[in-house]
């Protein structure tokens, strides 16, 4: 028995010390848990500044919104009124340009009409006034166009006299059926492509025959700078005629030609000399492109027979060109 209570005591003191370590773990754990819910508070305050923040920028990401939107509006209003002024100094401006057609066409009649034996009575009006003091009489009925008047060093033009066109004239005109319906087709939506009845018949019946030159390559590069508006011919200068170095060959037919003129295509910097013939086929071309680009532009104001008519004529000189007549 003796021996039982001894073993006892160190028991005792085991349990101790175990309740001891418990107590002290659990005193450490409690910190522990303490020290997260400080944390946790911590992060919790965070969070909370976090969806301030966040709810911050959501309402200036609305203002910024609603600020782009009434500058856009602004914006577009802005060019709205821009696209009104344009498009009102567009009208103002092709108004000019028909005044200015009509003065042309004004100027070249008084110029046409006017020869040493007839001379023209608008830009000789002292020739007219002693024609009637001789002869006593009125002057004949004539029909008079009325044109925009315009200050020039010469004369100033009022009118130009023209002779009354004759219905046996207007009779012996008759319209092909077949390219005036594809010229108002092409007229509906202009192009200058190949998929188009007009612009292909008008190419391959008067366009390429007329610029079908010895030289292929190069009569190439001519029809396709005609069409995009890219070729640039001139008379040679003066200091070279001058010299007696006038070129003698034409780079187009290829043959012994004296050559008075130069071109070159697009943005090329080669000059080739060509010939007057050579040239009045290229400046018939043109002429014609010139005047189908003025009309997708909307600068002809006239009937469509009308158009239909200076087209005619436009292909008449691209035939004589091609035969040598042009004059």
């Amino acid at each position: 028995m003796r021996e039982f209570k001894s073993d006892t005591y160190p028991r005792r003191r085991r349990s101790a010390s175990m309740a001891e370590v418990k107590e002290q773990a659990y005193g450490r754990l409690q910190d522990e848990l303490n020290k997260a819910q400080q944390e946790l508070k911590l992060k919790d305050e965070e969070c909370e500044k976090l969806l301030e923040v966040r709810d911050q920028m959501g309402r200036e990401l609305e203002e910024l919104t609603a600020s782009l939107f009434e500058e856009a509006n602004n914006m577009v209003q802005d060019a709205n009124i821009k696209r009104m002024h344009a498009e009102k100094l567009l009208k103002e401006a092709n108004t000019k340009i028909e005044v200015l057609q009509a003065e042309v066409v004004a100027l070249k009649a008084l110029v046409i009409t006017s020869t040493p034996s007839m001379p023209n009575k608008h830009l000789h009006p002292q020739l007219e006034h002693e024609k009637k003091k001789k002869e006593g009489s009125a002057s004949p009925k004539l029909s008079f166009i009325k044109g925009h008047r315009r200050s020039t060093s010469h004369h100033d033009i009022k009118a130009v006299a023209v002779e009354p066109v004759k219905s046996e004239e207007i009779q012996k005109k008759e319209a092909d059926p077949i390219f005036l319906h594809e010229f108002r087709e092409w007229k509906k939506d202009p192009n200058h492509n190949n998929s188009n009845a007009f612009i292909t018949r008008v190419e391959q019946e008067d366009v390429i025959p007329c610029l079908c030159f010895t030289n292929k390559e190069l009569s190439s590069r001519v029809l396709a700078t005609v069409q995009n508006n890219s070729l640039t011919i001139e008379p040679i200068p003066g200091n070279v005629q001058g010299n007696g170095n006038i070129p003698k060959k034409c780079a187009l037919s290829e043959a012994p030609r004296i050559c008075k003129f130069r071109m070159k295509c697009g943005d090329s910097e080669t000059w080739y000399f060509v010939s007057e013939a050579a040239r009045n086929r290229i400046t018939a071309v043109c002429d014609l492109y010139t005047y189908l680009r003025y009309i997708k532009q909307g600068l002809v104001k006239s009937e469509d027979t009308d158009m239909y008519w200076h087209i005619i004529k436009l292909r008449k000189a691209m035939a004589m060109a091609r035969l040598g007549l042009s004059s």
